[in-house]
């Protein structure tokens, strides 16, 4: 398994605990706002979606299609050009819990096995 690389901290801000945060977890989630395209399936579905939280562990997000969506996937935050390969960890309604396999810049990481992945965000960015 690939080690997750450090966060873009760029993109988080500040923590406010939500009421119905949870204190058993290992670090806080901080909110965001952030516009993401999933790819899923045999990569060959996208779906739109928003970035509620984001840590160096996973994501909640949010998507009118989590219920269609596979175990794995990949999630592209637009404005970062960073791609998570992740697992389903829940999903609840329109939102779904994200856990983190790896990180991917996609600007500067060439590997062939994320040629759909980089094209997707090219289409995203070129808007």
């Amino acid at each position: 398994m690939d080690p997750v690389a450090p966060l873009d901290t760029d993109l988080l801000t500040p923590y406010v605990p939500a009421e119905n945060d949870d204190p058993r977890r290992q670090e806080p989630r901080p909110r965001t706002f952030l516009g993401g395209k999933l790819i899923f399936g045999a990569h060959d579905l996208t779906a739109d979606c928003t970035v509620r939280n984001l840590t160096a562990r996973g994501a909640k997000v949010q998507t009118p299609v989590a219920s269609t969506l596979s175990r794995e996937v990949w999630l592209v935050v637009t404005k970062s050009g960073t791609a998570y390969r992740a697992v389903q960890a829940w999903r609840r309604d329109e939102e779904v819990g994200l856990r983190f396999l790896s990180q991917h810049k996609l600007d500067e990481d060439r590997s062939p096995d994320l040629k759909i992945v980089r094209h997707v965000w090219r289409q995203l960015t070129d808007r």
